[in-house]
């Protein structure tokens, strides 16, 4: 069917939210400011229950264009999980912030549904658009606060990196729509070579794997050309290194949990286009440069290296968890490495673990920062005897993103190894063995001043009821999914093996 409304639900319920939040703003401002955070959350659970709805009724709608499927459900629900935590958090200290116009809350809103277009997208054309517009909203966003000479300086950036990385993407879809007439991802795969799987084991572990595949029939220089210019763009999105320099002075400039909802939803969004292209188009550089996954790994690997290396001289914790995430974009981007239908769900597992985690360890530090009024590390000393649970809530998060188990890092870490190991990619395995060694040093950084620091100054005061149920949600994921994944990872395998090419 070409349109299938009921495939736009989880859509059009987000774009609704957004219009009535801003026309209830023009009605009465004091009420909308009040009530946003709450409508936010509503609205996003609403989105998350019509996606469900759909996992088992694929449907492809807009002629082609949009595709509702398992995979699409996965990603709409992380992109939902985030915006309600996102406006918990800001429900109390975006205030503090300057950020409690409804506004605020509307751009969220619209960034989700941009990010989730993203996620069901099969044509470049929607790829390119949906993209562009999360970026500008997101460009709004981290220069949202009023008179902050830092958040005016990040968004600038943020754009001027943006609007860069845009063009040389866009450049790249060019390049592949002129090569083979199409902007349809399935029509581009029938003009590119073909692959042919098979089944391999390691362990207990059964996985599919590309084997062989036919003669190419297209330039093969200019098939390059356009997917390293497409990944250009796509690696600014995860900020993989050497495309990330705009994320450390955007998560220190934006409001606390914008950077939050960057460092998943964004991230996660980047990995859903990249995930979708690998699947559907499927490597035609495998034929024409013997491993097109080696381009990915070198990014991985020095995404991971980096991020961490210079995450360890970091004295703002916003800047240390800026180069955290990009060091994350390298592990998560191993998954895709791997090239096998195990590595694609390892993805999946490791962005939903990762937005848990992540949205944590933000969220606490708005709530110290807030209170301290400031992010350097010298503001945690004591932080410990100050207010401990708050602390210990803090320490957890940043031990799970080190990997230590059983959190949920530990578990999302291990199945990315998983992946890589049972392809034979043993030195990309220790590498990133090596990498979260050097990251736990990275994250104890914070925890020393926390526990051994010496406490100056009165205890904390109350943390606020919706960011402590913020809080409180991740950090049951935080555990609860280190020591019981098995139902997600059961979900991640149904949304990836569908978009195989069957053997």
């Amino acid at each position: 069917m070409e349109y299938d409304w009921l495939s736009l639900l989880p859509h059009l319920i987000l774009a609704g939210g957004a219009v009535l939040l801003v026309a209830a703003s023009a009605a009465s401002r004091r009420f909308a400011g009040a009530v946003a955070p709450y409508f936010t959350v509503a609205v996003a659970a609403a989105t998350a229950v019509a996606a469900l709805v759909l996992w088992r009724e694929p449907a492809v709608s807009w002629f082609g264009a949009l595709t509702v499927d398992p995979f699409f459900v996965i990603f709409a629900v992380i992109f939902c999980a985030a915006l309600a935590l996102v406006a918990l958090l800001s429900a109390r200290y975006a205030p503090l912030e300057g950020s409690d116009r409804p506004e605020y809350y509307a751009l969220l809103i619209m960034v989700t549904c941009a990010v989730s277009f993203m996620a069901s997208a099969t044509n470049l054309v929607l790829i390119y658009v949906a993209i562009e517009f999360s970026s500008i909203l997101s460009y709004v966003l981290v220069g949202y606060i009023r008179g902050d000479r830092f958040s005016a300086e990040a968004g600038l950036k943020y754009f001027l990196y943006g609007a860069a990385a845009s063009a040389v993407m866009l450049l790249g879809f060019g390049l592949l729509y002129g090569m083979t007439g199409a902007t349809d991802l399935a029509a581009i795969a029938r003009s590119l070579p073909r692959v042919e799987w098979a089944f391999g084991s390691w362990g207990y572990l059964t996985f599919l794997a590309p084997v062989t595949g036919a003669a190419a029939t297209l330039p093969p220089e200019f098939v390059f050309l356009a997917f390293a210019l497409i990944l250009v763009g796509l690696g600014y999105k995860i900020s993989a290194v050497p495309f990330h320099m705009w994320a450390p002075d955007a998560y220190q400039g934006a409001p606390t949990p914008i950077a939050a909802f960057l460092s998943v939803a964004s991230k996660a969004s980047g990995f859903a286009v990249i995930l979708r292209l690998v699947l559907t188009l499927h490597a035609p550089l495998d034929m024409v440069y013997g491993g097109w996954t080696k381009y990915l790994a070198a990014l991985a690997v020095a995404s991971m290296v980096f991020g961490v290396l210079v995450g360890i001289v970091q004295k703002d914790v916003r800047r240390l968890l800026a180069y955290s995430s990009i060091a994350h974009a390298g592990f998560a981007l191993l998954g895709v490495v791997a090239d096998t239908h195990l590595g694609f769900a390892s993805v999946l597992v490791y962005l939903a673990l990762y937005a848990a985690m992540n949205i944590g360890a933000f969220g606490t530090v708005a709530v110290i920062g807030h209170v301290t009024g400031g992010y350097d590390l010298k503001d945690y000393a004591g932080m410990g005897k100050r207010h401990p649970i708050l602390a210990a809530a803090l320490a957890v998060f940043l031990l799970a993103l080190a990997g230590i188990p059983p959190l949920a890092g530990f578990f999302a870490k291990f199945y990315i190894l998983a992946a890589l190991i049972a392809r034979d990619y043993i030195f990309l395995a220790v590498v990133a063995i090596l990498a979260s060694v050097v990251a736990l040093f990275m994250y104890a950084r914070v925890l020393k001043p926390m526990y051994f620091g010496k406490a100056e100054g009165e205890d904390m005061r109350r943390v606020s009821p919706a960011a402590a149920v913020a809080l409180l949600i991740c950090f049951i994921f935080t555990v609860l999914l280190g020591v019981w994944p098995q139902p997600l990872v059961a979900w991640a395998k149904a949304a990836v093996v569908p978009l195989l090419p069957r053997i």
